[in-house]
């Protein structure tokens, strides 16, 4: 999980970006131009594939503020995405879990916590440079609308959520010097939107990137059980790894819970 960004903290989350950028943008580079991996799926859907070789725990958990987190325990490390999100906020935690559970070597302590900014801030430009290159360009070419709705196209092709797509359009302008797109990009940066389905259904855009999924998905997990019960079947630890799932779910459930 990362940190709450809002209009008044977008200068210092750009800042840090500027810090991070280059040594964020190779690690995306090394797997965008990894052809067996690129080839296997777009990048939102890939990001999935990936964390489910990692035993991937899908669950509805009723907080916004909660997308996703990496479970570690025991030597054991497990992704878990919130599906009460919509999709595109899923696809942009997967991403972001990524880069803790494969180039992140000093967050992992049970959950990662938002105490680790640095880490998490990587992870996040990390799932911005796997979901959004080319956005800026994206953005200036579309035919003239709405401000608002230049921003949903530009979630519908990037698959990506609202404020990473601002954060993204807010980094253009700086570099840029656009003044006017930064002020407007502040302007609307903190707005809520109820009826994001029927926004997108009046511009002919498919609605099912801003609806949740509510997939409830151990599979990947449990298949990683099965193979290990399959390949040692005398071994006796194999109830203990089932009761590790079970405590998966319980222990997620409770930490969402801490903000009640």
């Amino acid at each position: 999980m990362s940190e709450l960004i809002t209009a008044d903290n977008l200068d210092l989350v750009i800042k840090r970006n500027r810090e991070i950028k280059d040594e964020v943008s190779v690690l995306a580079i090394k797997l965008q131009t990894n052809p067996s991996i690129m080839k296997v799926a777009s990048a939102p859907q890939l990001a999935l594939i990936i964390l489910q070789g990692f035993g991937l725990v899908q669950m509805p958990i009723e907080d916004k503020f909660w997308s996703g987190a990496i479970y570690v325990k025991d030597g054991k490390i497990i992704p878990v995405v919130n599906t009460a999100l919509p999709r595109a906020n899923q696809y942009f935690t997967a991403w972001h879990e990524i880069y803790h559970l494969i180039f992140d070597k000093v967050s992992f302590d049970h959950f990662i916590e938002t105490d680790n900014t640095l880490e998490e801030r990587k992870a996040e430009c990390f799932a911005a440079c796997m979901l959004l290159s080319g956005v800026d360009r994206y953005f200036t070419e579309l035919p003239e609308m709405d401000f608002i709705s230049k921003i949903f196209y530009c979630m519908s092709t990037f698959q990506a959520p609202y404020k990473a797509v601002l954060v993204s359009l807010y980094e253009y302008a700086i570099q840029s010097e656009n003044d006017k797109l930064g002020d407007r990009i502040k302007e609307v940066f903190d707005l809520q939107f109820e009826d994001l389905p029927s926004r997108f259904r009046a511009l002919g855009l498919d609605d099912s990137l801003v609806s949740p999924s509510y997939v409830i998905n151990t599979s990947s997990l449990q298949e990683r059980i099965k193979k290990t019960k399959d390949a040692n079947p005398e071994l006796n630890y194999h109830k203990d790894n089932e009761e590790y799932l079970a405590n998966i779910m319980a222990e997620t459930a409770m930490i969402t819970r801490r903000g009640e």
